[in-house]
């Protein structure tokens, strides 16, 4: 049995890689309406901000927790909207951006349409004339399978730097 539980967890492993390069994709072509469409309705799209503790002290789901930004489906549909507008000034001229995911890992699949997925990123920008940026981390997720497609319901994102001066990727 335990062969088979291996096998499947393979294949669904194989199959998020492919959504997740395939959403790194949209992020990359500025393709950003159809990344939004990726998520759920009742999306939670948040970064904790990390404290500096002993391995295994930190509590992300703490009350009260200090986020670089914790948003919803409306506050991620204005922020694409205004990325369009022109009147994103820290997006003008627009980023250069490439992202990279890796070390993909089903954490959970409490059945065949709800699974919680790891995995890790770094994000290159570069902006004319400016600094270039690398942001690194790690995400977890929870993506749930509607119309046959699979949904983001829930991104936390966890990043391995001390301080992050400027946000403005979607990761």
């Amino acid at each position: 049995m335990a062969r088979d539980d291996e096998h499947v967890s393979t294949e669904l492993r194989h199959e998020f890689e492919s959504v997740l390069i395939d959403e790194y994709w949209f992020l990359d072509n500025n393709q950003l309406d159809s990344w939004l469409g990726l998520m759920t309705d009742d999306i939670r799209y948040w970064a904790p901000v990390r404290e500096n503790l002993s391995l295994g002290e930190e509590d992300f789901y703490q009350p009260d927790l200090l986020t670089h930004f914790d948003e919803d489906r409306i506050t991620m549909g204005l922020r694409v909207a205004r990325l369009g507008t022109g009147f994103a000034h820290a997006e003008e001229p627009p980023s250069r951006l490439r992202h990279f995911v890796s070390n993909v890992r089903i954490l959970a699949a409490d059945d065949a349409n709800n699974v919680k997925v790891a995995s890790n990123f770094i994000i290159f920008r570069s902006r004319p004339g400016y600094e270039e940026h690398l942001f690194v981390g790690s995400r977890r997720d929870q993506w749930v399978r509607k119309d046959d497609n699979w949904r983001l319901q829930e991104r936390m994102i966890i990043f391995d730097h001390d301080i992050i001066e400027n946000i403005t990727v979607l990761v």
